[in-house]
């Protein structure tokens, strides 16, 4: 089991959906959630099952069957709308799923009842990276460990979710600034004669169309200057 940092994956999940998504309650409650597996541990002390058994440590409260059931009872509690509720509901689901899984990534322990009520047999993950074995329990050294293996790759995790959000923020402003831009365009409609709309011209277009005016005016004031210079000059006699 990881003695220190299961409650973390709740919050880097949710510093990586954002605030918007993942209230401060609901973070404390994907928190709780990913501890509570560990709550096993109260059955074995009251033999009601033995270590190992399908109601012992790292059994059914290890399981998928209670992530989801786990997560469907939390998320009725979200508020009204369906689509709250189901955020919250898949939010705590996996908060609670988070448990198993850093326990399956250890070297060292029994594995966890995944399948259960459908099957009871223990089933470790093919790759269990972290390296526990021989450590104890509590200290410094299990601390660290859990430190470099589990809370440097959340923290990755929670500044990847939190720059692809920046990413969308910043896009979804630029296409609203483009549409709004095209929406609220203030060139006339150009129309001809009859009131007929003309078709659209396009930006070069209207800048050669100004150009040439500027050109057209610049030379009707010269023409206009040198025909009153010359009504100026003195008739010869």
């Amino acid at each position: 089991m990881a003695t220190y940092l299961h409650f973390a994956p709740a919050i880097a999940l949710a510093v990586a959906a954002g605030a918007q998504l993942v209230g401060w309650r609901l973070t404390l409650a994907g928190a709780f959630f990913a501890v509570l597996p560990d709550a096993d541990f109260a059955l074995v002390t009251l033999g009601l099952d033995r270590y190992n058994g399908p109601y012992g440590h790292r059994g059914f409260t290890h399981s998928i069957a209670f992530a989801l059931a786990l997560g469907a009872f939390g998320g009725l509690w979200a508020g009204p709308g369906w689509r709250r509720r189901l955020g919250a509901a898949s939010f705590l689901a996996l908060c609670t799923l988070s448990h198993p899984l850093l326990d399956g990534l250890f070297d060292r322990g029994i594995c966890n009842a995944s399948l259960w009520p459908f099957d009871g047999a223990r089933l470790c993950l093919a790759w269990r990276p972290v390296p526990m074995l021989g450590v104890p329990l509590f200290g410094m050294e299990r601390f660290q460990r859990e430190l470099l293996w589990i809370g440097v790759p959340l923290l990755m995790l929670a500044n990847a979710g939190m720059l692809l959000r920046w990413i969308a923020h910043h896009v979804h402003r630029a296409r609203a600034f483009k549409a709004r831009e095209k929406k609220l365009d203030p060139r006339p409609l150009a129309v001809d004669a009859r009131g007929a709309a003309l078709p659209p011209v396009s930006p070069r277009s209207q800048r050669q169309q100004r150009v040439a005016a500027v050109r057209a005016l610049t030379a009707r004031v010269l023409a206009q200057h040198r025909q009153r210079q010359r009504q100026a000059q003195p008739t010869p006699l």
